[in-house]
């Protein structure tokens, strides 16, 4: 995967390395846990959820996801692959409300809550 860097923070989206933001994790090679429990996304829903992540709480533009996702992807179509997102940590965690849509200005972002 090649580097790339949201224009709006400038933060480098396509790294490798491990991170925790609150109560989720991310590690090498593509595995994605949530208090502490393993989540089972497609590769796609990894693009998104690893984007979203590694930002760290900062809007990620729907097309700067579309880029991440596919070149010629409009942006339109992340709000459904978001959607999807969405449904699948809440059949881990019916309550999971941590992907906000920032109107206005097209973007998405993690929200943190604390790691249980």
């Amino acid at each position: 995967m090649s580097n790339h860097h949201c224009p709006s923070c400038g933060y480098q989206i396509g790294q490798f390395d491990a991170v925790t933001f609150g109560n989720v994790t991310i590690e090498p090679p593509g595995k994605v846990l949530l208090r502490s429990r393993n989540v089972e996304l497609s590769p796609t829903q990894f693009i998104l959820a690893d984007a979203l992540i590694r930002a760290q709480g900062r809007g990620v533009y729907r097309s700067t996801l579309a880029n991440l996702i596919d070149a010629d992807l409009h942006d339109q179509s992340v709000t459904v692959y978001v959607k999807r997102l969405r449904e699948t940590f809440r059949r881990l965690d019916p309550t999971f409300d941590q992907i906000e849509c920032l109107k206005g200005f097209g973007a998405y972002r993690w929200v943190q809550t604390a790691s249980v």
